[in-house]
C-alpha cells in the first residue's frame, strides 16, 4: 500500500471555467486582474493550451459566486465564455512526488466509487481533486481505504481561510 503524508479537505468552492478561443487572447489576463481587483482569491488555478484556445478552471470561495457573477456581467466577452458549476471542493492528497502509481489509484479508486472529478491539478508536492463538496468526506474516506497515511495523520479541513484585504489591523505600522 503506498503512503501519503495527509490529506486535506477545502471548504465549499464555485469551479469556474474560462474558455478562449485563441492562444494569444487577453481573455485570461482580463479574468484574472478582474479577480485580484475585486480581491477574490484563488485556491486552485489549472490552464491548458491547445490549438483550440486557453481553457482555463479554477476555484473561488462558494460565497464570491454572486460578485463574480456580477463583476463577469459588466464585461460580456468574459461572461459569453465563462460556465460556472457550485458545491465543489478540493481534495488534495501529499505528497505526490510525481509518482504516476499513486494518480493511477487515486484516480480508480474515485471512478470506482462513482466520484465525478470535475479536474486535478499535480504537482511535486500534491495531488489536488477538484469533487463534489457534498461527496468530499466520502472521497477522503476512499483515499483513507486506498493508501496508508503517515503516523497518526487523519484528513484535515481548513479551519480558516486567508483573504486579500486592504484594511490594516489595529496596532501594526507599515
Amino acid at each position: 500500500m503506498n503512503n501519503i503524508k495527509g490529506l486535506k479537505i477545502s471548504g465549499e468552492l464555485c469551479l469556474v471555467r474560462l474558455h478562449a478561443e485563441s492562444r494569444d487572447s487577453c481573455l485570461l489576463p482580463a479574468f484574472c486582474s478582474l479577480l485580484a481587483g475585486s480581491q477574490v482569491n484563488m485556491p486552485f488555478l489549472s490552464t491548458e493550451s491547445q490549438a483550440g484556445g486557453i481553457h482555463t478552471t479554477c476555484c473561488v470561495d462558494a460565497a464570491h459566486q454572486a460578485l463574480l457573477k456580477r463583476l463577469l456581467s459588466a464585461e460580456p466577452v468574459l461572461q459569453e465564455r465563462t460556465e460556472y458549476t457550485a458545491g465543489v471542493g478540493l481534495l488534495t492528497l501529499f505528497p505526490h512526488q510525481s509518482s504516476l502509481i499513486l494518480f493511477g489509484r487515486s484516480l480508480r479508486a474515485l471512478a470506482q466509487a462513482d466520484l465525478r472529478v470535475f479536474a486535478m491539478a499535480s504537482s511535486i508536492g500534491a495531488l489536488t481533486y477538484v469533487l463534489d463538496y457534498a461527496r468530499l468526506d466520502k472521497a477522503a474516506a476512499v483515499m483513507q481505504a486506498c493508501f496508508e497515511l503517515a503516523g497518526n495523520h487523519a484528513p484535515f479541513k481548513a479551519e480558516f481561510t486567508v483573504a486579500q484585504g486592504t484594511q490594516r489591523r489595529p496596532g501594526r505600522k507599515e
